[in-house]
């Protein structure tokens, strides 16, 4: 798994969003944010409908490299003058054969690649900042 930690200043809330009770947060932000992240990346990078899980939206892209990975953006909270996110992007199971032989360690493959992509475009598009390290 990887992650980048970013901030938004356009996108603040006030009060603190409570994201532990869904009833109270029909709609999570950045919907829109992601939805137009997903669209983006290419023909080569097949990305599914947008998924709303408790933290924030995520999606699948079934990367040119055969693997399925699951994308998201996740709120962090609201500190003074910017929101914090969280871009995490994993690979979902499943092995090669030679993997599963033994031959080669998996590598991170597209798992980086995807994304510094969607970093990429939130900080471009949509006026996230990466988070220095």
């Amino acid at each position: 798994m990887t992650t980048a930690d970013l901030t938004n200043r356009k996108i603040r809330f006030d009060p603190e969003l409570d994201l532990e009770d869904l009833k109270s947060v029909p709609e999570l932000p950045g919907k829109d944010i992601l939805h137009d992240t997903a669209r983006r990346p290419g023909e080569s990078l097949k990305c599914s409908k947008l998924i709303q899980d408790s933290h924030g939206w995520c999606f699948y892209i079934h990367a040119d490299d055969g693997r399925k990975y699951l994308v998201e953006l996740l709120y962090g909270a609201t500190e003074r003058d910017a929101s914090r996110w969280v871009l995490m992007c994993s690979r979902c199971a499943g092995l090669r054969v030679w993997e599963w032989m033994g031959k080669d360690a998996p590598g991170l493959g597209r798992e980086q690649f995807l994304p510094d992509k969607a970093v990429e475009i939130l900080v471009s598009h949509h006026s996230y900042e990466r988070v220095a390290a």
